[in-house]
């Protein structure tokens, strides 16, 4: 709903005014003066003011000059009762929108006034797209002025020029799959597809048909199908948590970029993906405990980015957290509301082990739920970032047995689910099935945590 403020020292006039926006479903306001009016400008978010040209304590001229100042997205309408040509000509110098004079018939009110939410709605919408595209192709939108963020945007800039693999370290939440997408978009590559594969806790079975599109027993019956490598071809292919991918795979990987060929029965498959990769893990020590191979390690680290805890960026945190509540206002259809100066403290104040994914989650959840047009310490939902999400797997192999392919690849799912926050379509898309067809798992997951609640008890 379009909100209006209505600014007029004449309470019959502001009264009569009220009652015709209201009975036309607009949320209205109303202030006896330009001062008042600026108050309630400051704790709300407005659209449209309307305001008489002449009034005590500060005309409407100066009152549209400071909203104007102030409030640049904000739609001014002038009434007065001195319609000449010289008025018109100052008002709308002044940036107004539109005048009218007094006395006005109710109708003409009305056109003016769907007017100007019409520009405001044009104007925000163009704004939207704006932001939508620079925040896909330039790098100067990633959200941060801290040192070290710009360190990362100059690096990630250099990179994406460049077609050799790089490797995003960082910790859980602090944007390693965004900096890589960011890097893709300014790169030659930007009109081809960006691929993103998760290792962490992906049986190898299931691993390698991911990647490769194939099951390694029946290779050389040409058992194959499309997997992420041939999907990403032209693109960029981010691979998450690679310090988690079983040896064997990581020499099958290797080997595939060096031969820029995909393994498989049909050696025609040819390689052209741009790899970028991830890791939490301290990369030299995985080496070291033999958790990562040598030579991947060797082809990985030409390019490094580290990224920074939001810790180390507390400068950062309040243009994050302005972003992402206009982010989720438009989601939600609200108007973005204002944080107070005690919300803000204690966004400083909290360390924020989740980093930037804790950070969005909480201002996530605080926009849905809040009803208020400012954002206080009580309506602030903290949100830990966890890594088991809102449902655990319950079934367990039964004693003194392995975990069956079955509930490997069930469990496989349920951490894709997690990780799109249970979003049903986009986990679908990502692991290439049907929505019936995991619909249809996820009823095979529940009837296996029956079972084993069952034998439980």
């Amino acid at each position: 709903m379009s909100k209006i403020l209505i600014v007029d020292d004449d309470s019959t006039l502001r009264s009569a005014v009220s009652v015709l926006l209201t009975r036309n479903d607009y949320e209205v306001s109303t202030a006896r003066g330009g001062r008042e009016a600026l108050d309630i400008l400051t704790n709300g978010n407005f659209d449209v003011v309307i305001t008489d040209l002449k009034m005590d304590d500060m005309s409407g001229l100066d009152l549209l000059r400071r909203v104007k100042a102030n409030f640049p997205e904000v739609e001014v309408i002038l009434m007065t009762a001195f319609g000449s040509i010289s008025n018109a000509v100052e008002v709308m110098r002044a940036e107004a929108f539109d005048y009218i004079t007094k006395p006005f018939k109710n109708e003409e009110l009305l056109i003016v006034v769907n007017k100007a939410i019409e520009r405001r709605k044009l104007v925000a919408e163009v704004k939207y797209l704006r932001e939508v595209l620079d925040y896909k192709y330039n790098f100067g939108t990633i959200i941060g002025q801290s040192p070290v963020v710009r360190k990362v945007v100059d690096l990630a800039l250099k990179y994406s020029s460049q077609n050799m693999p790089i490797l995003v370290h960082g910790e859980q939440g602090t944007g390693k799959e965004f900096v890589a997408k960011s890097i893709h978009d300014n790169s030659l590559r930007k009109d081809q597809k960006f691929i993103s594969v998760n290792c962490s806790g992906v049986p190898a079975e299931l691993l390698k048909a991911e990647l490769f599109g194939m099951n390694l027993e029946d290779a050389e019956n040409n058992s194959n199908r499309e997997g992420a490598l041939e999907k990403a071809a032209g693109g960029t292919i981010f691979i998450d948590d690679i310090a988690e991918m079983q040896p064997d795979i990581q020499t099958m990987l290797l080997d595939a970029f060096k031969s820029n060929r995909i393994p498989g029965a049909d050696s025609s498959r040819r390689l052209d993906v741009r790899l970028i990769v991830a890791t939490t893990h301290d990369m030299q020590a995985e080496v070291k405990n033999g958790m990562l191979k040598r030579e991947l390690y060797d082809y990985l680290s030409t390019y490094i980015i580290s990224l920074p805890t939001l810790r180390e960026r507390g400068e950062d945190i309040l243009l994050l957290a302005e972003h992402f509540m206009k982010k989720y206002s438009r989601e939600f259809g609200k108007q973005p509301a204002i944080l107070t100066s005690d919300a803000a403290r204690m966004l400083l104040n909290h360390s924020w082990p989740g980093n930037v994914r804790e950070l969005e989650n909480s201002i996530r959840r605080t926009v849905a739920l809040c009803k208020n047009d400012s954002i206080g310490t009580d309506d602030l939902i903290m949100v830990a970032d966890t890594s088991e999400g809102p449902h655990k797997l319950l079934f367990k192999p039964k004693a003194g047995s392995k975990m069956s392919l079955e509930e490997k690849e069930l469990e496989y799912i349920i951490r894709s689910l997690r990780e799109n926050n249970w979003n049903y379509t986009r986990t679908a898309r990502q692991l290439g099935i049907g929505r019936t067809t995991l619909w249809r798992k996820m009823k095979k997951i529940k009837d296996l945590e029956k079972v084993s609640a069952q034998a439980a008890t």
